[in-house]
């Protein structure tokens, strides 16, 4: 992603929305908007990996009959003609462009991809935190905070890799103040948000915040729309890390928000502390097609995800996610992580909007917590939990799901990619995990009431060999079981989900 120079940042206090402003705007308006591509061809156009750490792009076509190839790939990278993706090892950081061709009953057509290799990414592994919104919603305050880092210190979470405490909505005083910098609520906040950040560094976590690309946030406190430089600005002064923008209020279009989030983006590339943009428009306008372009590292792909099994009609639980997951796959990667939204894991039912468009009463077994978490793991997405720090309703069973060391293993893997659908076939659904390694990791999940037998056949599953022979060990225990080839068979409870890391 190209760094923008400052002058093209838009200036933004709605008293000096001048020439200047109109300007900026349009030239963002006019700069080339990425959508979905005509040739069939569906992959990611912006890709990053960090200096001599494997990398992996896939490509699909909507095509069956398509042949795919490369040209122009950079050193250490090579072309998978089987799996029609390309891989391997670029030990020198820069920016390189190749490109992905695709034929069609002789007619050829071509998209370029631009590869940024730096050990400076944003995000180069999906954020491990908490967010306030679902369990403390208004009430979120510096000692909320910084209970949550004190708590992910004590109970081990910290130690497993949780280190990103954040802010939702509802932190803002009621206006900004009188020269537009944003303010936060000073009976919540009485000691200044860089105060609140200087306290999460300290503990050695990263701290964030929350606005909207529009005047108005989703709870009615004041978004960021036409502030973008000067909110920016205020940010980098408090020390913020990563901010989650929303799109209440905004237009519906899909240009809009590109242009939208991008002046936002290009704003955060303009100040000195680097700052992770976390696109939350809720994937209603795919924005694994444009959000890295845009300036973001990841961005969610669902509504608000539910503290249920499945929430249908009209909400996000576990069921919704997978819907919501299982087939952008090819868009996610290192930097560009699709987001399933906070896990609900600690919650039991006593969270607030997290209960919102529950149909029966809210909460999950520890079952489906484990599957939402296993789910997370193996799609590399960001994960954050919303558990709130005063009722202490996170258990120890809790604790056991969220710190296993080999499922986090799989989120924070090097390679970012997200686990491809395989098969949801006698309500078992199977996702396939490549890893930085070589290793592959398989799930999965019981979707019905009953227990089920599911056998996994390595001829469905590209990234595996069926004649050989491969190591397998079960991540929920850590055992090593026996050694598998052509197929295996595992038991799944109700709503449970096994999963299994296969090496050479």
């Amino acid at each position: 992603m190209a760094c923008p120079s400052s002058h093209f940042s838009p200036s933004l206090h709605p008293q000096h929305a001048n020439m200047k402003n109109l300007i900026s705007t349009l030239l963002l308006l006019f700069m080339p908007l990425v959508a979905a591509a005509d040739n069939g061809l569906r992959c990611a156009k912006s890709v990053f990996t960090q200096p001599d750490v494997r990398f992996m792009q896939k490509i699909k076509s909507i095509h069956a009959d398509a042949v795919i190839g490369v040209k122009g790939l950079p050193s250490g990278l090579q072309w998978n003609a089987r799996r029609n993706l390309v891989e391997g090892k670029v030990k020198a950081p820069g920016t390189y462009t190749y490109t992905v061709t695709s034929s069609i009953n002789g007619q050829v057509s071509e998209e370029q991809i631009k590869l940024t290799v730096s050990d400076k990414l944003p995000m180069p592994l999906p954020f491990m935190g908490w967010l306030s919104w679902n369990s403390v919603e208004g009430d979120v305050s510096e000692a909320i905070v910084k209970r949550v880092a004190d708590m992910f210190r004590a109970n081990g979470l910290y130690q497993a890799g949780w280190n990103t405490v954040m802010m939702d909505d509802l932190w803002q005083a009621r206006k900004r103040a009188d020269d537009g910098k944003p303010l936060p609520d000073p009976k919540r906040f009485p000691n200044s948000l860089r105060s609140v950040a200087d306290y999460v560094h300290a503990k050695g976590m990263k701290f964030g915040l929350y606005t909207d690309a529009a005047d108005k946030t989703c709870a009615g406190a004041f978004g960021s729309y036409n502030y973008e430089r000067i909110d920016a600005q205020q940010y980098a002064q408090w020390n913020v890390d990563i901010v989650k923008c929303d799109y209440c209020n905004a237009p519906p279009e899909q240009d809009t928000a590109i242009v939208r989030y991008r002046r936002l983006g290009y704003a955060f590339k303009a100040v000195a502390r680097p700052i992770t943009l976390y696109i939350c428009e809720w994937g209603d306008r795919r924005p694994w097609l444009w959000g890295a372009e845009s300036g973001g590292s990841c961005w969610r792909v669902s509504a608000d995800v539910r503290d249920r099994w499945t929430c249908e009609p009209g909400g996000t639980g576990v069921v919704e996610s997978i819907k919501a997951m299982k087939n952008i796959a090819q868009y996610a990667g290192v930097n560009r992580f699709n987001d399933a939204d906070m896990l609900c894991t600690g919650l039991h039912g006593k969270g607030k909007s997290s209960n919102d468009l529950c149909f029966g009463t809210p909460g999950m077994t520890q079952d489906e917590y484990a599957t939402q978490f296993a789910l997370w793991c193996m799609w590399s997405s960001p994960m954050a939990l919303s558990f709130d720090p005063r009722a202490n309703t996170v258990t120890k069973e809790d604790l056991k799901i969220l710190t296993n060391r080999h499922l986090i293993a799989l989120n924070q893997d090097r390679m970012g990619q997200q686990a491809d659908f395989i098969s949801d076939a006698d309500s078992l659904v199977m996702f396939a995990k490549d890893l930085e390694n070589g290793d592959v990791a398989l799930s999965v999940t019981n979707m019905s009431g009953k227990p089920l037998e599911a056998t996994f056949h390595f001829t469905q599953i590209p990234a595996l060999d069926a004649n050989k022979r491969y190591q397998c060990r079960d991540l929920w225990t850590g055992e090593k079981l026996s050694a598998v080839k052509h197929s295996f068979t595992t038991k799944v409870r109700p709503h449970a989900t096994r999963v299994f890391r296969l090496s050479l």
